[in-house]
Parts: structure tokens; C-alpha cells; sequence
């Protein structure tokens, strides 16, 4: 926990963890015991821990590649996974320098690696923005090619916080050949997110960001809309994806549906079809949109299944096929509404009376989202 790096935005500046020297709470053999304990507890009452292909994602508190005893942990980490559980995607994302010699000894684990290689471009705009041992573009694009050169693991460019202060000087379609040709799989952007759990008082976000230091209490995510759409039609220009969820992303390098219905009618028309997305991804994604709420036994099993995970009655979980809508009338916990999101693999939108937020969701804004508003994204230009 704690990352070297010094980045106005980061979420980890209201936990005391920005400018910070990390620090391992637990080995690495310790975290592989864990990791299979939570597979194989609860968790398994609703997914099969041998066909579970939900995403690992390691180092949410750091940057796995910011240190050298960060990077030697890294190594060592995936080496214990091997041995405790089935290999599965495992999500890395970095600011910093990747090393042939690192993909390549990562390589040898046979473990499909996804690696997010952030890049706001705040360095190539000489903004104070990001302190540290970050990352420029020329070296994001050599990740890439090493990344490239591996079997088992794949380059995704996050273009994060994709803002208009920070929209690169030559334009997105430069950039996105670029990108492309480094042996990037994809981008994704997102925004920059506001309010609580992000350092918002950083005098940095207020001098360099104005677009940010304006938005509204009511707003949850500031994002460059005009640019994002130039980004998107750069894209299909290019035949390069652009994605606004990661989910996306893996579902791509994998060849498999995206796993949380981005592909759905709520989501449909303004996080799935304007992206820069090939033919053949598309397709593969009808085809569980179109199967999902035709299987009535499927959907009788899971809601069984359901039931006995959360010691419900049978009358508290219901179906309606026309929207695709799982209703739980019960409040769940978080950990309990992420495990069903996971195991429903986007087949169906899950609602629940109320969800009690723990560890990751502990920000009021998830709730206001909760309540209904959707946080309007504003953009920073017209």
C-alpha cells in the first residue's frame, strides 16, 4: 500500500497513501492463501471457483511497477496465484516504465495478463499534474510493444482523466494511429471523478483543471464530451477500439461478451454504441443480449441458487424477461451485490432493495447515484 508517485487527482491522497513509500502488508504466499479462501468461501455458494472468469486486479492501493520491491513483489505474486488457484485474467494498471525482462518473466506463469497503461498526457502538456516516475507517451507506446511481443499478456491504453485540459496538442487522430501501431489492443476513457474520496482541495486540480475545480454537487465525473467524441470517430477511423468501460476492454482481448451488460438497453445507447468497437466484438456480444431473458430454467436456478446465498425466501427474488431485470427485495451487502453482478455475467441487471456499502464504496456519491441522480458529466467544452 502507498504509491512514490504524486498525482493530483489520485484517490489515494485523502488515505495518506500519495507520496508514500509502499508497503507490503502481507507476502505474497499469504495473499495467494487469502485469495483462495474468498474464492472458495461464500463466494462459491454462487460461483463455481473453477469457472470463474472474473478479473483479478492487483495493487489498487499502489502502482505494482512504481519500485523495485513493488515489481520483485509483483513476480513473486503471480508465482503464488499460480500454484493456489486456476489461472485467470490478471489486471495490472501503471503509470511507470515496463522492462522486456519483466512481461517476459511474467510470461513464463502462462496467466493471461491485461495491463492498463494509463496516460493523461499531462506530462507531454508540461503540466504539474503528476509527480514522479510517470510515464510520457513515447514511453506508454514502448510498453506496449513489449507487452506485444509477449503470449499470454496485452497492452490496453486507460486515456484517464480524458479531459479538455489535457486533450493532447496534435489532436486524438495522431494519437490514436499511434497508439494502434505500438500494439495497443484498445482505449479506454473515463473521466475524472469529483467529490468525496478525491483529493478536490489539491490547489493543482483548481489551477490546472479548471473544468474539475467547477463541477457541481451534483456532478460525479467531469469528462471532455466534444473530445470523447472525436476520440471515438478518430477510432473507427483507424479500425482501433475506444471504449468508455474497461469491462469492454477485457471482453475484447479475451474474445468473450462483456461480463456487466454494458451491451444492455440502459447502457446501450450512450456507453455501447458510440464506441469505436469491431463488427465481430459486437456480435459476440448480441449474442448473449440476445439469449438473455429466454432461458426461464436458467433463470428458475439462478434465482435458486440466488436465494440460498443470501437466506432469502423464494418470493423476495423475481424476474421480469422484458426488461431483463433480476429484482431482490432485500438489502444486500456490498460484498454480496458485487458477487451477484459477477455471477449473473451480464445476463441480467440486478436490483436490490438497497446495498450496504463496504470497503471499496464508501463514498456518499455511490449513493447519490444509488438515488437516482447520474450525476450529469460535464464537459469542458461545448
Amino acid at each position: 500500500m502507498g504509491c512514490p508517485a504524486d498525482c493530483a487527482y489520485c484517490y489515494l491522497g485523502p488515505m495518506g497513501l500519495r507520496a508514500k513509500k509502499p508497503t507490503a502488508r502481507v507476502t505474497p504466499a499469504e495473499l495467494a492463501r487469502s485469495l483462495r479462501a474468498y474464492l472458495h468461501g461464500q463466494r462459491a455458494e454462487l460461483i463455481d471457483p473453477r469457472d470463474d472468469p472474473t478479473p483479478l486486479c492487483l495493487g489498487n492501493y499502489t502502482d505494482m511497477l512504481m519500485t523495485r520491491d513493488n515489481r520483485r513483489f509483483l513476480v513473486d505474486a503471480v508465482r503464488a496465484l499460480d500454484e493456489a488457484v486456476a489461472p485467470r485474467p490478471l489486471v495490472l494498471i501503471t503509470k511507470a516504465a515496463v522492462t522486456p525482462e519483466l512481461v517476459a518473466e511474467l510470461d513464463e506463469s502462462g496467466w493471461p495478463i491485461i495491463w492498463f497503461f494509463t496516460q493523461s498526457f499531462a506530462r507531454d502538456r508540461g503540466t504539474d499534474l503528476e509527480r514522479g516516475r510517470i510515464a510520457d507517451f513515447e514511453t506508454t507506446l514502448r510498453n506496449a510493444a513489449a507487452v506485444r511481443a509477449s503470449r499470454h499478456q496485452h497492452a490496453v491504453h486507460f486515456w484517464r482523466p480524458f479531459v479538455a485540459e489535457l486533450a493532447p496538442a496534435q489532436g486524438p487522430e495522431p494519437v490514436i494511429r499511434r497508439l494502434r501501431d505500438s500494439g495497443m489492443r484498445c482505449s479506454v476513457v473515463t473521466g475524472m471523478h469529483v467529490g468525496p474520496g478525491v483529493p478536490m482541495a489539491d490547489p493543482r486540480l483548481r489551477a490546472l483543471l479548471p473544468s474539475v475545480a467547477a463541477a457541481g454537487p451534483d456532478r460525479i465525473q467531469v469528462i471532455d464530451a466534444a473530445g470523447w467524441r472525436e476520440a471515438a470517430a478518430a477510432g473507427r477511423k483507424a479500425d482501433y477500439p475506444v471504449y468508455r468501460h474497461s469491462s469492454c476492454a477485457i471482453a475484447l482481448v479475451r474474445a468473450r461478451q462483456e461480463q456487466l451488460g454494458t451491451w444492455r438497453t440502459d447502457l446501450l445507447w450512450n456507453r455501447c454504441l458510440p464506441c469505436s468497437c469491431p463488427d465481430s466484438q459486437r456480435s459476440t456480444c448480441r449474442a448473449l443480449g440476445t439469449s438473455a431473458g429466454k432461458g426461464a430454467e436458467d433463470v428458475a436456478g439462478f434465482g435458486e441458487r440466488l436465494t440460498k446465498f443470501l437466506g432469502i425466501a423464494p418470493e423476495q427474488v423475481s424476474w421480469d424477461a422484458a426488461k431483463g431485470y433480476l429484482y431482490i427485495e432485500a438489502n444486500v451487502s456490498e460484498f454480496s451485490y458485487n458477487t451477484i453482478l459477477h455471477a449473473s455475467r451480464g445476463r441480467y441487471v440486478v436490483s436490490a432493495r438497497s446495498v450496504a456499502w463496504q470497503r471499496a464504496w464508501r463514498s456518499r456519491w455511490h449513493d447519490r447515484a444509488r438515488a437516482g441522480s447520474r450525476g450529469r458529466e460535464e464537459s469542458g467544452r461545448a
